[in-house]
Order: structure tokens, then C-alpha cells, then sequence
């Protein structure tokens, strides 16, 4: 009896934390009523420098897509990459994001 008390306890304990779990949500997650856009990513001409990467052949993110020096993007081409930046054929410079604590 005393057994079969106590699994019926434990599948209580177990079923009670999931139905819990269930219920939390993720504090990070956009709230009710937001809609996602990437307008700006979509338009032609419209170039996004996400992220620079420095090693023996250095390449950038440019609209989610790696590129090297030489490669094009929407037909132009990818002059230098620098730390901070990237330079165009068509004279655009794309920067990187500063933060705001930078100085």
C-alpha cells in the first residue's frame, strides 16, 4: 500500500511540474502582437553589413551571406574588408553596428 502510494504521489509531483512548465513563457520572445518585418533586407539596393570576420582571408556578412574580397553582392563588388567596415566598388561604405557605450 505504501508503495503504491507513493508512485501515485511521485506521478502527481511529475505531472503537476510539466503542466507548469507548460505554462512559463520565454521572457526574450517578442510580445503579443509583434510582427516581424525584413523589409529593409528585401528592397533591392539595400545592403546590411551583419558581422566582419578577421582571419588569413578575411570576410564579411553581408544580408546573411559570407563574402570574400572580389565576391558581389547584388552586382557590386567588394572591394576591401576592414574591421569595422566594407568598402564597395560603387564607393558605399557598409559599417558595423556601434554600440552605444562605444567611444
Amino acid at each position: 500500500m505504501l508503495i503504491i502510494t507513493c508512485a501515485i504521489s511521485l506521478s502527481f509531483l511529475l505531472f503537476s511540474s510539466l503542466s507548469f512548465a507548460k505554462a512559463l513563457r520565454d521572457p526574450t520572445l517578442p510580445g503579443k502582437g509583434y510582427a516581424v518585418s525584413s523589409t529593409q533586407v528585401n528592397r533591392p539596393g539595400s545592403l546590411v553589413l551583419n558581422s566582419i570576420m578577421h582571419s588569413n582571408k578575411p570576410h564579411a556578412v553581408i544580408n546573411n551571406k559570407i563574402l570574400f574580397v572580389g565576391d558581389r553582392v547584388e552586382g557590386v563588388r567588394i572591394e576591401y574588408i576592414g574591421k569595422q567596415y566594407v568598402n564597395l566598388a560603387d564607393g558605399r561604405k557598409l559599417t558595423l553596428f556601434q554600440s552605444i557605450t562605444e567611444r
